[in-house]
Formats: structure tokens, C-alpha cells, sequence
């Protein structure tokens, strides 16, 4: 647009000094730009407060290119000579702003990772009581769900860049190796994370304590509440995650002071029952229930998750007794019964209820 010529027209209309032939093509520009007549408004005030002084000799053009070329800088002359804008300060920081923004937006992504839970998934497996399942995750992982478990993640797990997938309960992994794309377990209290092993988690929500085992590879594992402290494992080794401020919450530590958490590493060792080396915390997998050393008060959500019961223990039994032992195909009655040889106690059955007394 010649907005020099609209100009001048316009100022020589008000000084009664246009000529018609410059009228009719004020008229035309006016017609091809409508937004000129914001020109013809400002002349028009200029003009009623300066009626002692000739408007054209008032009336500095450049000035009015200066007011108004941010509205029509695109269509004024490119020959004309402009002093450059003062940059905005939007328009100076916009780049750390644009950054700010990326960090700000990463820092939200990864706190809703992080405090993904199972309900964020689309797909979940679920191990009832005395079930035990082995699936195959679709890239290719394959996991043993043991009872009472459930297991959670995406079905497009595969093409993300972080395979993360939620536990509740117990499962072994044989993760599938992937270079650069990590397989994250992650639970209530305690996250793994791998790139292709072989390890059992167990991370019951009624178990004050969680644990990880490693058979071969390496993990890295962090407690949810401490991510900045990583702890690697190497094969046979398990770490364990006891919460004595949950225990206490629930009336079953007798740590009333103290550390509110403990952190134990310690290598596996097998059980040798009749001759054979099991390991405790993976014999599951293989459909077997292998315990050393253990209480009546540490078998019972064991004995209920294996063979879906409900176990009500007597006061009368003392807190001494501890067992030994392994269980293949055993029903309960069975599996009592054998324990029975080891420490003298009673049990009545009714429908999935025993009581041990």
C-alpha cells in the first residue's frame, strides 16, 4: 500500500489544496484500503487542534509512518528507511521461555510416570488364590504370576521407550533384552529397573516387606520413597525393603523407636530338603512351596495364597514352632497333616475356613 501518497492526499484535502485529478485518486486508494481511513480520522484531529497553523507544514509524514508501521510495515515501501524496533521482552527471552516451557512439560511427563499406577494401564493380568499363571508380554518377556498377584501394563509396551510395567503380589521375570530400551518393575514400595535378567520380585500390599532376587544379570533397584539412592544386585543376591513405620501403623512391629525402614542384601541360599538344594524365593515358578525356618504367623499368608484358605491361628500354639518343609501336590489337609509330624498343634476344617489350634 502507498501509505505516503494516502497521506499527502489526505493533508492536502484538509488544506483545500488537492487538485481533483488528486481527489478521484485519493477516492481509489481510499476504495483498494479501507483500513486508510484510520489516517483520515488522525489528520482530521490534528487539524482541529492546530487551527492557527498551516496542517501541511504541521503534518510530519514520517512521524505518522512511525505510529502506525507496526499495523501496515508489510505493505509500506521497502525503500523506506526504518529504525529498528525495540525488541520486546517476550520476544528477548523467548527462547529461554520456550525452554523453561520444554523442562517444565518434561518435569510433569515423568511425575506422572513416576506416580503411574496400575489403573493407568490398559491391560491386567490378575492371579487369583491358589493360582498360578505364565505369560508372555508382548515384547516377548516372560513372566510367572504366582497367587493372589495381579500385573499390570500397556499393550503397546513394545514400542515404548521404557517398558514399564505395575506389580501387586509376586511374579518372576526372564526379561527379553533390548538395547537401550529398559524393563522397569515397578511396586507400591520398590522399583527395578533391567535391560534382559532373570529375577523374582515380591511386593505383597499386606507384606510389610518387598524383595527382589536375582538369578543371573544385574539390577538396579531404588525404595519409591528414596530414588535418589540406587542400589545394583548381582546374581544370588536378594535385597529386602522392610517398612517398620508401616508395621507400626498397622500394631504388628514391636520397633515402637527407631528407623522408619531397613535395607537388606544378602545372598540366596538353597533349602536342601531330602537330599535335593531348592531355592526358596524362586521354587514357585516350578509349583513348589519350599519354606526353612519359618513360623506358624510367616507360613499363614503363604499357606492361604497356596492353597486358598483362610487360616485363624489359636493362641495356645507357641511362637517357637518353626517349619521346615516342602509342598508339591498337597491339599491342605495333606500339608497340615505333614506339619503336624514336625510340632504337635490341631486343625479343623470347614469349607475354605482352619482353624489351628
Amino acid at each position: 500500500m502507498d501509505s505516503n501518497r494516502i497521506i499527502e492526499l489526505l493533508a492536502r484535502k484538509m488544506a483545500n489544496e488537492a487538485t481533483s485529478r488528486e481527489l478521484e485518486e485519493l477516492d481509489e486508494l481510499m476504495a483498494i484500503y479501507p483500513d486508510s481511513l484510520y489516517y483520515d480520522e488522525v489528520l482530521k484531529e490534528l487539524w482541529a487542534n492546530s487551527p492557527k497553523e498551516r496542517f501541511s507544514d504541521q503534518v510530519r509524514l514520517h512521524q505518522l509512518f512511525e505510529k502506525h508501521k507496526l499495523k501496515f510495515a508489510e505493505e509500506f515501501d521497502a525503500n523506506v528507511q526504518e529504525e529498528e524496533a525495540p525488541v520486546g521482552w517476550f520476544k528477548k527471552y523467548a527462547g529461554v521461555f520456550a525452554i523453561a516451557c520444554s523442562l517444565f512439560l518434561i518435569c510433569i511427563a515423568a511425575l506422572f510416570q513416576l506416580n503411574k499406577k496400575d489403573t493407568d494401564f490398559d491391560t491386567e493380568i490378575v492371579s487369583g488364590k491358589g493360582i498360578r499363571k505364565k505369560i508372555k508380554l508382548p515384547d516377548g518377556t516372560l513372566v510367572w504370576l504366582n497367587a493372589e498377584s495381579k500385573l499390570s501394563y500397556d499393550n503397546d509396551l513394545n514400542q515404548k521407550e521404557k517398558r514399564l510395567v505395575y506389580l501387586i503380589g509376586e511374579a518372576f521375570f526372564d526379561v527379553a533384552h533390548q538395547k537401550n530400551r529398559p524393563f522397569i518393575v515397578r511396586t507400591n514400595q520398590i522399583s527395578v529397573k533391567v535391560l534382559g535378567t532373570a529375577f523374582n520380585v515380591k511386593a505383597y500390599d499386606k507384606d510389610p516387606v518387598s524383595e527382589a532376587t536375582l538369578l543371573r544379570g544385574s539390577i538396579e533397584l531404588s525404595v519409591n520413597s528414596m530414588t535418589q539412592q540406587k542400589i545394583l544386585l548381582k546374581p544370588s543376591e536378594k535385597f529386602a525393603f522392610r517398612n517398620h513405620k508401616k508395621e507400626r501403623s498397622e500394631g504388628k512391629s514391636g520397633f515402637q523407636n527407631g528407623d522408619d525402614v531397613t535395607l537388606k542384601i544378602e545372598n540366596i541360599a538353597p533349602v536342601r530338603i531330602a537330599g535335593q538344594d531348592y531355592i526358596e524365593e524362586t521354587s514357585w515358578k516350578d509349583d513348589l512351596l519350599v519354606f526353612k525356618n519359618e513360623s506358624f504367623e510367616d507360613l499363614k499368608p503363604k499357606l492361604e495364597r497356596w492353597f486358598n484358605v483362610r487360616i485363624e491361628i489359636g493362641g495356645s500354639i507357641p511362637k517357637s514352632y518353626r517349619f521346615t518343609g516342602i509342598f508339591k501336590n498337597e491339599n491342605i489337609t495333606e500339608a497340615l497333616t505333614a506339619m503336624q509330624l514336625i510340632k504337635p498343634f490341631h486343625f479343623k476344617l470347614k469349607a475354605d475356613d482352619i482353624i489351628i489350634y
